[in-house]
């Protein structure tokens, strides 16, 4: 699920964003790393509930900006 969100994330021209978009690219960005630290630290739930979190505003974000 975390690579899925990373090539969602690399479709998105981040120069187009507005404000807001951007906002929620970069909390996108933030649970994935909370995610990659997560599965580090072996704590695979939080790991899982972060990239659903990272999942589900990236489909957001993707639909708006296409």
């Amino acid at each position: 699920m975390i690579q899925g969100v990373e090539r969602t994330l690399l479709s998105i021209d981040q120069q187009k964003l507005k404000v807001d978009q951007s906002e929620t690219y970069q909390t996108i960005k933030s649970f994935l790393a909370q995610a990659k630290e997560a599965v580090t630290n072996k704590d695979f739930q939080q790991a899982k509930n972060l990239a659903q979190k990272a999942h589900v505003l990236s489909d957001e974000l993707s639909s708006v900006v296409r």
